[in-house]
This record gives C-alpha cells, sequence and structure tokens, in this order.
C-alpha cells in the first residue's frame, strides 16, 4: 500500500511538472520569445554593451538560421 501512495504521487508531480512546462512554453509564444523576440533581445543587448560584437554576429548567425 505504501509504494502505491508513493508511485501516485510521483505521478502527480510528473503530471504537474507537464502541464507548467506546457503552459510556460503556450505563454512564451504569446509574449513573442521565438526566434524574432530572442533576436531582439540579442540586439538590445549588443546596443547596451552587454555582448561583444564577435559573439553577437555569431549568435545572430544561429538564429537567423
Amino acid at each position: 500500500m505504501n509504494w502505491f501512495i508513493i508511485a501516485s504521487m510521483a505521478l502527480r508531480v510528473l503530471c504537474l511538472a507537464f502541464v507548467v512546462l506546457l503552459v510556460s512554453r503556450i505563454a512564451a509564444g504569446f509574449r513573442g520569445h521565438g526566434k524574432d523576440g530572442a533576436l531582439a533581445a540579442l540586439e538590445r543587448r549588443f546596443v547596451a554593451g552587454e555582448v561583444a560584437e564577435e559573439d553577437y554576429r555569431h549568435m545572430r548567425d544561429i538564429l537567423k538560421s
């Protein structure tokens, strides 16, 4: 009986984690954190001087591909 309770609790935790992950990915899509959003954030960081030019170009090429 103890193993059944432990297993059911573990299954509940896994299901909850999956739902949270799913909802966060859907919300990220609505916030525009796809490739375009990541590219815009990278450009903002580059303009602010937080990213070196070499790193900026490398990451930009990866995001555009």
